[in-house]
């Protein structure tokens, strides 16, 4: 009932989330969304989505210092700039420009300790491709190789996977803005879906344009640590920019379902375009 629910909300993030939009998606009354909603997720619905916005807010300050307070409000969510900056104030303590500049110089060392070697970045056309997935919570490091197995399993029984299957990762939330037990981290595998398997919930579509991709191995701070640096240092000395709004993730070149997470080489590709 409630992957459906997430889904919804994660692909409708911008627009009005009420509790009777969200019931109805469901299929259960408001009142009974809501307490198995808070049963099953630990927040109530309301909460949930005020912390998931707040927290992408956070994500995009970083990450998009060139933004404006005001579009970040309106993209994450927020009616008015006025109604971010209570709703931000009343969580951090400090308004939202004030956490973009202190946490900038917190990253500020960690990003210029990272270098890009030539042959460590490329830009290549990626072809638009669907994924299945499954989510995960990164309170444990083994979460995210179990939903890659869980998800394999998926889409091999219904035969909507080759024999040398393609798996991709996304962080729905960074680590850097959200606490590790509540980052949500998407494991995909390609698929194929043929005309007797509709497109689900559990599927969507990457690429389609232009990509930066980093060839890396290790774990989540390094992740992290090479798409600051791409995004605040190597970008601007580039011909090109960051495509709005689009996804990152990561494609794994092998998996080895029982080996962790960070010990597997993959590349960070994050789509970009000309300036």
């Amino acid at each position: 009932m409630l992957e459906s629910v997430l889904h919804y909300i994660h692909t409708n993030f911008d627009q009005e989330l009420s509790l009777d939009i969200l019931a109805e998606q469901a299929n259960y009354s408001s009142f009974h969304f809501h307490r198995l909603f808070k049963e099953q997720i630990g927040e109530a619905p309301k909460q949930y989505i005020l912390r998931l916005r707040l927290e992408k807010a956070c994500k995009d300050l970083i990450f998009y210092p060139h933004k404006s307070i005001y579009e970040i409000a309106l993209d994450c969510g927020f009616s008015s700039a006025s109604v971010f900056a209570r709703a931000f104030r009343r969580r951090y303590q400090i308004n939202a420009e004030q956490y973009r500049e202190l946490e900038l110089q917190k990253l500020t060392h960690n990003t210029t300790t990272v270098s890009l070697s030539s042959d460590q970045l490329e830009i290549v056309r990626m072809e638009r491709f669907v994924i299945a997935y499954e989510i995960a919570l990164l309170d444990k490091e083994e979460n995210s190789m179990q939903a890659f197995r869980n998800i394999y399993q998926w889409a091999e029984a219904r035969d909507m996977t080759d024999r040398y299957p393609h798996f991709y990762g996304v962080f729905l939330d960074s680590p850097v803005t959200t606490k590790m037990e509540q980052c949500r981290y998407l494991a995909g595998i390609r698929v194929y879906p043929s005309e007797n398997i509709r497109f689900t919930e559990k599927m969507m579509a990457l690429g389609g344009a232009k990509h930066a991709q980093i060839q890396i191995t290790g774990g989540m701070s390094e992740v992290v640590n090479y798409a600051l640096h791409f995004k605040k240092q190597w970008i601007a000395q580039s011909g090109y920019e960051i495509i709005p709004e689009s996804i990152g993730f990561e494609a794994f070149s092998q998996l080895d379902f029982n080996l962790p997470y960070a010990s597997h080489n993959r590349k960070i590709c994050i789509a970009v375009q000309p300036k």
